[in-house]
């Protein structure tokens, strides 16, 4: 019988038993079983069970990887949201209290567990960095009231695995306006670094050179790092973003050359603002602000617009996040920042904060200076919005002259005038920050990041509420100055009321006013529950028109 067709009458055969094999794998194994080439250089993980359907894509995939990955990314640098006095609640959910309670020394403690595992890993030399300003008070009790603890136990309870003493040495150098080596040669006696905690000086100079600082701990210590072939943890703790964090991008630079990890203990970033409204807790007298806490991402992403609408709420928003220069070297450097809430302190104090896992989809962009200048120069949407957030305070029209009598032409000119003054001191202000957001309009659609999306259309509608507001009120004043019969002759007084419409003012005022309603509303439906939506809400407490009625 030729070859073939020996071949092909045993191949019934053969299937019956490809098939016997194959049910008794799949009936012995069970799903938990996994099967590879052995040839495979790299053992691949399980794949998920998942349903397949024909709308799904490889761009949608990929998407979908990127928020994860940005997810972790916020989940690393996440700061934890809840003031230790209670006192600060959610905007949203009911104004109950989010997130969960740090202080400290809570902070110290979990740092403890890093230095530990560190240790286990390897010898370890860590360097304690320590603010010594006024302000910082609190956070200096707190730091070596924990430390003390650690070094404590590590004295009586010996180090974790069985490590000898000389697997940990420990430096502490604290700042101000200058550095001070307080225990400059690292030491592995537990004893002499727990005296040595309660030797930092205060410093009263209100200037912080926090950069400059961590410079010359990199420099000393890397050194000592490589000779001693050891692990090097830098700890900062600090209640301020520091004067010199434009120097970040060296340090990161540095640090990667070393090969060292910096973690930070801190407060909370205030929401697109360097400085929080609230007073300051110490005073300086070069001309720079006293106490420097922000902002959350490189520069602000945030008009500094006053609100019109009353009430008694500030314009702080706690960020969800650290200052940038320090939050982005913790990052860079495989570190953490970790956010304390004091007992004393004014900021964040009751400023609105908002749930961890909504912020989480909302981190700030840690891009070097570069980076975030070339992102800035493809997307005109993004270029204007920086523009924006870098121009002067407008204030809030809270109370313009709003009624006027009739009768007398002069009095009634004079009166005008000098309500159309109100208007043309601020329409320069509002136009600045106004025109960069309309000329980068058209490239809005093609930003992707969620964070700049909700900040520019935030901008863009606040921006587009206040000039439609300037402009409608002298518009407005304009038209009565021009003449306007009362429909009831009894009437003698003209009175000018906020109102959701501008159609008096013409069609060009109005269209503004639908433009700014549009992009406020947008902010709140997309981005629900954020600091977005707060402030968008809160601009939209103030009609955006103006009209006339008269008694």
């Amino acid at each position: 019988m030729p070859y073939r067709l020996q071949f092909r009458g045993l191949a019934p055969l053969g299937w019956i038993f490809a098939v016997l094999f194959c049910v008794t794998l799949a009936v012995g194994c069970g799903d938990n079983v996994e099967f590879r080439n052995p040839f495979d250089k790299e053992k691949k993980q399980p794949v998920a069970k998942q349903a397949t359907s024909a709308g799904t894509s490889t761009k949608k995939q990929e998407e979908k990887k990127e928020e994860v990955d940005k997810e972790a990314l916020a989940r690393q640098q996440m700061i934890k949201t809840t003031t230790l006095r209670g006192s600060g609640t959610s905007r949203f959910n009911g104004g109950r209290s989010v997130g969960a309670n740090a202080t400290v020394g809570d902070n110290v403690f979990r740092l403890a567990k890093e230095i530990e595992n560190s240790v286990d890993f390897a010898p370890t030399m860590i360097v304690w960095v320590i603010d010594s300003t006024v302000s910082a008070g609190e956070m200096r009790e707190d730091w070596a009231n924990a430390a003390k603890k650690i070094y404590g136990e590590f004295e009586k309870q010996g180090l974790p695995g069985g490590r000898s003493a000389d697997d940990l040495s420990t430096a502490i150098v604290s700042f101000g306006e200058k550095t001070n080596f307080v225990l400059e040669e690292p030491t592995s006696d537990f004893q002499e670094v727990i005296a040595a905690i309660d030797q930092i000086p205060t410093d009263d100079s209100g200037k912080e050179k926090t950069f400059a600082t961590i410079d010359q701990v990199f420099d000393k210590y890397g050194d000592l790092k490589k000779q001693q072939r050891r692990e090097l943890l830098v700890v900062v703790v600090t209640d301020e973003a520091g004067d010199d964090w434009m120097d970040v991008d060296t340090l990161v630079d540095k640090a990667g050359s070393i090969g060292v990890r910096v973690y930070a203990i801190g407060l909370p970033a205030p929401m697109g603002r360097q400085v929080a409204e609230v007073p300051p807790a110490e005073r300086r007298s070069d001309g720079f602000p006293a106490m420097v806490q922000g902002p959350e991402t490189r520069f602000p992403q945030r008009v500094n617009m006053k609100f019109s609408a009353g009430g008694f709420g500030g314009a702080d928003v706690d960020s969800g996040y650290g200052p940038f220069g320090l939050s982005y070297l913790a990052y860079q450097t495989r570190g953490e920042f970790l956010t304390s809430r004091l007992r004393s302190a004014a900021w964040p104090g009751s400023a609105p904060r908002f749930e961890d896992s909504v912020m989480r989809k909302y981190p700030p962009q840690y891009l070097s200076a570069a980076k975030y200048q070339a992102m800035l120069s493809e997307n005109k949407a993004l270029a204007g919005l920086n523009r924006a957030a870098t121009q002067r305070e407008v204030e809030a029209m809270t109370y313009p002259a709003s009624q006027f009598k009739a009768g007398d032409e002069a009095r009634l000119k004079t009166a005008l005038d000098g309500a159309q003054r109100t208007a043309a001191r601020l329409e320069p202000l509002v136009n600045a920050v106004y025109d960069p957001l309309a000329e980068g309009e058209k490239d809005r659609d093609k930003i992707q990041d969620k964070r700049w999306q909700a900040s520019y259309d935030l901008a863009m509608g606040r921006a587009a509420a206040n000039k439609a507001r300037v402009d409608g009120y002298n518009q407005m004043l304009a038209i009565l100055k021009g003449g306007r019969k009362f429909e009831d002759p009894s009437h003698d007084t003209w009175k000018l009321e906020p109102a959701d419409t501008l159609d008096e003012a013409g069609s060009r005022l109005e269209k503004m006013r639908l433009q700014a309603k549009e992009y406020l509303e947008r902010v709140i439906q997309e981005h629900p529950d954020t600091p977005w939506a707060y402030l968008a809400e809160r601009e939209l407490e103030m009609p955006i028109g103006w009209k006339w009625v008269e008694y």
